[in-house]
């Protein structure tokens, strides 16, 4: 069974699109994408999600056998955060560690899930 979009031409969802009149559609490769002006309040919420998942994904370290590790800074504290690893430090051990550098001796909690 088609659904009701699959009879309505294209030019005509993007007038519909348009009606809001805060976003701005375009018709690109098939699909629509929409596009918030960088001085819409909710481009700002939106840069700051996608900013802090680009820092988390170059923080990642994947390997081919399914291992993978990342580390966390805490922003607002120096020298603290948490690690998330998988097969990383134990074998097929999914580990999540507490970390401060801050104070010598330095301090580690660590807890292995599965």
């Amino acid at each position: 069974m088609k659904s009701v979009s699959s009879f309505i031409p294209n030019h005509l969802w993007q007038i519909i699109f348009d009606f809001d009149g805060r976003i701005k559609y375009m018709y690109t490769k098939g699909i629509f994408v929409n596009i918030i002006h960088k001085k819409d309040i909710r481009y700002s919420v939106m840069n700051k999600f996608l900013n802090t998942k680009i820092k988390t994904m170059e923080r990642m370290t994947v390997n081919k056998n399914k291992e993978f590790y990342i580390q966390i800074p805490f922003e607002k504290i120096e020298n603290t955060g948490l690690v998330y690893d998988y097969n990383w430090s134990y074998n097929n051990k999914f580990e999540i560690c507490y970390y401060n550098f801050r104070n010598d001796p330095f301090l580690q909690i660590r807890k292995c899930l599965f």
